[in-house]
């Protein structure tokens, strides 16, 4: 096998020209793409990278592409080293390359890859050879979320690269142009970033609302793959400019990551023309559903797609009748069957072949997949039987909040309690909140009403409810 940075460095040679790299800040050809990476590529390994070595990456996104595919012509080991990954595996990791200051210490070998790095590229021959690879060789760890402990690697060999990127264009990169406004710390960001350079197309580089907003217009992007977070980020950046229908192109809007409320998906189609589809699935397997959104069922994450298998079982692990609620697992070529460089115990979730994601669900007579939240999410609270997903859905309903979410924590006697941390532009009355939500859960007990700053989410925009328990020593209202 052939090393897949030759791949993207192939189109130097057929379409010099055409953009490879795209952002508000610049544009780069698939010329100066393949002059950079290869000077990167000899300078690294001048500093001693080697294929093989696990090198972390914390530079600002277009640079990361372009260390990304310099470490993949080297054969080594690329992963994005943000602060939870860079704590939780410190030991694992050989070189750190960054541009940005950091907060934590590590034992690797720093490279500062910031601008005296650049200029020092003008010097050094770029004639190099890519490394070979074979197919089980390692050459991207992708980090899941992490919303309920320390995020876990997924490991992408070069034959689960190719595979996967070329499921992503079956599954969900629908229109060209394309552009997933999700970084390339996630598998959906990596994925586009692979096929797209791989494939002689321009990556266009995510950023926030405003400058994805001038993304898509300026190029005619016809669909996009975001989360429900980033997605309202682009509709408020639409909505601020009163953008009109006329002035995009795009036709098709996926989302993954999380549930979207119906007043999102209101006002994408809008903004954007668009009646969202949800992506459903996760970092070690991939897309496995895929589906339109349904007002009347937010949950429901639509069938199967093509190449994947998911089955709702129950406590004893056997497929459970259409309707019955149940653990979700689903499996698909190049399934793995561990973490990378975990503990027995971290790898729970891979069992005979399947991955259990850890969600509950129902699958209806029709096939769809209706998603009812985490297990970890499901709550008894003062004999109220409940899961924090639903809730958190039902409440971003309300003419209550900007943003808010729901966690559980012990109170001092022990017991599982609830609470609710939001944010508003106004001031919020705590018995409205209460008394609607008594409405929805009349057994249901509020312990915390907590007024945030900001509901922390990871890179997916999920909630990270255990940061909102450990507030709880906080101010309440």
């Amino acid at each position: 096998m052939t090393n897949p940075a030759q791949l993207v460095l192939h189109w130097a040679d057929v379409t010099p020209d055409a953009p490879a790299i795209v952002s508000t800040e610049l544009t780069m050809t698939y010329a100066e793409l393949a002059d950079s990476v290869r000077r990167i590529a000899a300078r690294l390994r001048k500093d001693g990278i080697r294929s093989g070595s696990v090198v972390a990456i914390r530079a600002r996104p277009e640079l990361e592409a372009l260390l990304l595919l310099a470490l993949l012509h080297e054969g080594a080991v690329s992963l994005h080293g943000s602060e939870a990954v860079m704590r939780a595996y410190a030991d694992e990791i050989d070189f750190l390359l960054g541009d940005r200051p950091r907060s934590i210490r590590v034992a690797a070998r720093t490279i500062d890859v910031g601008a005296e790095f650049m200029v020092s590229l003008g010097s050094v021959n770029a004639r190099v050879e890519a490394a070979e690879l074979g197919d089980s060789d390692p050459c991207r760890i992708v980090f899941s979320s992490g919303t309920t402990g320390s995020p876990k690697g997924v490991e992408f060999t070069v034959a689960s690269l190719l595979a996967r990127t070329a499921s992503a264009r079956t599954n969900w990169m629908p229109r060209d142009p394309f552009m997933c406004l999700l970084g390339l710390d996630t598998v959906s960001g990596f994925q586009t970033f692979a096929w797209t350079v791989m494939n002689g197309r321009p990556y266009f580089v995510p950023g926030d609302g405003p400058a994805n907003l001038a993304l898509l217009r300026e190029h005619g992007i016809r669909s996009i793959k975001t989360s429900p977070a980033r997605l309202e980020n682009l509709v408020d950046a639409a909505e601020a400019v009163s953008v009109g229908l006329g002035d995009l192109a795009v036709e098709v809007v996926e989302v993954a990551g999380s549930l979207l409320t119906p007043s999102v998906a209101r006002r994408c189609e809008s903004a954007l023309g668009c009646t969202p589809l949800y992506l459903y699935g996760s970092t070690e397997v991939g897309t496995v559903t895929r589906g339109i959104f349904d007002p009347s069922a937010p949950n429901a994450v639509g069938t199967v797609v093509d190449g994947s298998e998911v089955q709702v079982v129950d406590e004893v692990g056997q497929p459970a009748p259409a309707g019955d609620l149940g653990a979700i697992r689903y499996r698909a070529a190049f399934t793995p069957d561990r973490y990378w460089r975990a503990g027995p115990d971290a790898n729970n979730s891979f069992r005979d072949g399947w991955f259990y994601p850890g969600d509950l669900g129902v699958l209806d007579a029709d096939g769809r997949l209706l998603i009812s939240g985490r297990a970890d999410d499901l709550v008894n609270a003062g004999g109220a039987k409940f899961n924090l997903a639903e809730l958190d859905l039902w409440m971003r309903e309300l003419d209550l909040f900007t943003d808010c979410a729901s966690f559980q924590f012990r109170d001092a006697a022990g017991a599982t309690s609830i609470g609710i941390a939001f944010q508003s532009r106004h001031p919020v009355d705590p018995a409205i909140v209460l008394e609607r939500v008594r409405g929805l859960l009349p057994n249901l007990e509020i312990r915390a009403l907590l007024r945030v700053d900001g509901i922390p989410r990871n890179h997916l925009g999920k909630v990270v409810r255990t940061s909102l328990a450990e507030l709880i020593n906080g101010d309440k209202q």
